[in-house]
């Protein structure tokens, strides 16, 4: 089955549905209980989908956003979004599909419970982080950043300038730590310790490294250069993640729907929610014991399958943007990519023509995204491109492996991905899809300058960037906002990524732009009046 609505249909499974999977090869749960089936139930109120703007380490910003949202009008129908928003979506996904945000006991939970209910496990996205410290899937949601942290702390970055080789064995030894082994790319180490030029390649890279979490699009490089993380271990390690919170392997159905009982409290940050008294223990505590009890029965038995190898919109109709280079453009990667290798003096050179913005989806979706329903004829539609299925696995391989954080990435023989900066306010691909109302999870002003230099480094000419971001024309970012019906806007460009709580609370009660009565419901920081640049169009 795959349909809207999907709130509707899954409020009829509880933790002891008997049924089929009706999932297409690949998108079942691990180990063969359905989470869905094929019930049919008329819908009573329009299908609400979600655009989410990638943002890096400040990811927590959108589950602060989602938690508010699912609250005050539900769980989403839809999703669309790259980069860091992939990662958001797979865990939504996730939580959606937990059969315990369901089970009230002896009934089904309604609608506002079950938002409710999936609303705290989002916040306890929090605690996930907190509990389980520097263990390797801890490490792998944060990224790149504990690793940009010891080479500072070490002086690695200093020590570069004055003893490139002592630099980069040092750093060797910090990437084959056993704590990051797993999570490390192996042909960045192979580049440090076989290199041509290691003088050159190792200053390159620990400078590259200390400045990771900048996000800088200055240098051709970004696209050349073996990033740290290993972003197919990086899946695999969020696919333990997303099971959890799906409630596959070895999870405690029976625990998680008794600290969904006693735990669920809308309006409530984490760190209310956590220290909340239940009996003799805290609901932090509770979260922690299941928390460390799956981890502990999955190392001990690790299930056949992770919730990783289920498909992009197997459950939830999902879109994951790539962005894309093919022809000659590709081919010209690849020898300035085989030059930098062999520490030679390379040369890329870039055709705009040849980058497209790719999605990945269920196949039905990309033959509806085809059709453009709504003839949207602006330079991002144009850009249009089928990725066609894939498994979360895939989608998370490529999408969050932004330029600086990894080299570009080889899909096939003639597609190469640039990263998931490519659509970052991704809601005129869920009009086609269908979407009656579309929330866009942003933050106040203009288009990422991330985003543009990397544009800019793949062939990007003024005219190009007008068409695309100038919010002062007829862009196709103006017209992303004038299609959202509501922005969601933070003011997460001036947050810290960690502590976790400042970012959260902020999205959490963030302003929603928006005239549509639909919104008028169910939260109190509602606007028709907000105006803010990157969050409402002026025109």
């Amino acid at each position: 089955m795959h349909r809207f609505g999907l709130s509707l249909v899954l409020a009829l499974v509880i933790a002891n549905a008997s049924c089929t999977s009706t999932s297409e090869e690949g998108a079942g749960p691990p180990d063969g209980r359905c989470t869905k089936c094929d019930l049919a139930q008329e819908q009573t109120a329009p299908n609400m989908c979600v655009g989410i703007r990638g943002n890096g380490q400040l990811i927590f910003a959108h589950f602060g956003a989602l938690a508010r949202i699912f609250e005050s009008y539900g769980l989403v129908d839809g999703m669309a979004g790259g980069s860091s928003a992939s990662i958001t979506m797979f865990l939504t996904e996730s939580v959606e599909i937990n059969p315990a945000i369901y089970d009230c006991g002896d009934r089904s939970c309604d609608d506002r419970e079950v938002g409710e209910r999936a609303a705290t496990l989002l916040k306890s996205l929090e605690g996930y982080v907190s509990v389980l410290g520097e263990t390797d899937e801890a490490i792998a949601f944060r990224t790149v950043i504990p690793i940009a942290q010891r080479v500072k702390a070490e002086g690695i970055d200093a020590l570069v300038d004055t003893d490139p080789l002592a630099a980069r064995d040092a750093l060797v030894n910090i990437l084959s730590s056993d704590d990051l082994k797993d999570l490390v790319n192996q042909e960045l180490l192979t580049l440090l310790r076989e290199s041509p030029d290691p003088q050159m390649h190792a200053k390159d890279i620990i400078d590259s490294i200390a400045n990771v979490a900048d996000f800088k699009a200055d240098s051709d490089k970004i696209f050349l250069r073996p990033g740290i993380i290993d972003f197919t271990a990086l899946a695999g390690k969020l696919g333990r993640l997303g099971s959890f919170y799906a409630g596959y392997g070895p999870a405690d159905y029976a625990g998680t729907v008794a600290f969904l009982d006693s735990c669920t409290r809308s309006g409530s940050a984490w760190s209310e929610i956590s220290g909340r008294s239940v009996g003799e223990s805290t609901c932090g505590e509770r979260f922690a014991d299941l928390l460390t009890s799956y981890r502990s029965d999955w190392q001990a038995s690790p299930p056949s399958r992770s919730r990783i190898d289920d498909r992009v919109g197997g459950y939830v109709p999902a879109l994951v943007s790539t962005s894309v280079i093919s022809g000659a453009t590709a081919q010209s990667w690849r020898n300035a990519r085989d030059d930098y290798r062999a520490a030679r003096p390379h040369s890329f050179t870039p055709n705009f023509d040849d980058v497209q913005f790719g999605y990945w989806g269920h196949p039905y979706d990309m033959h509806v995204l085809a059709k453009n329903k709504h003839q949207y004829n602006d330079a991002k539609t144009n850009k249009f491109l089928s990725l066609g299925s894939a498994t979360w696995r895939t989608a998370l391989s490529y999408s969050p492996a932004e330029p600086g954080l990894a080299r570009a990435l080889e899909i096939d023989d003639d597609l190469v991905s640039a990263g998931g900066w490519s659509d970052l306010h991704p809601t005129l691909v869920l009009r086609n899809l269908g979407c009656d109302k579309v929330v866009y999870i942003t933050r106040a002003g203009d288009e990422s300058g991330f985003a543009q230099g990397v544009a800019r480094l793949l062939g990007m000419k003024d005219a190009d960037a007008t068409a695309l971001y100038d919010l002062d024309q007829d862009s196709a970012f103006d017209l992303s906002l004038r299609e959202a019906d509501a922005s969601w806007c933070t003011d997460w460009n001036n947050q810290q990524a960690f502590p976790t709580g400042p970012i959260v609370s902020d999205a959490y009660n963030a302003t929603l732009a928006t005239d549509d009565d639909y919104f008028n419901v169910g939260y109190a920081n509602v606007s028709s009046s907000f105006s803010a640049r990157g969050c409402t169009s002026k025109r």
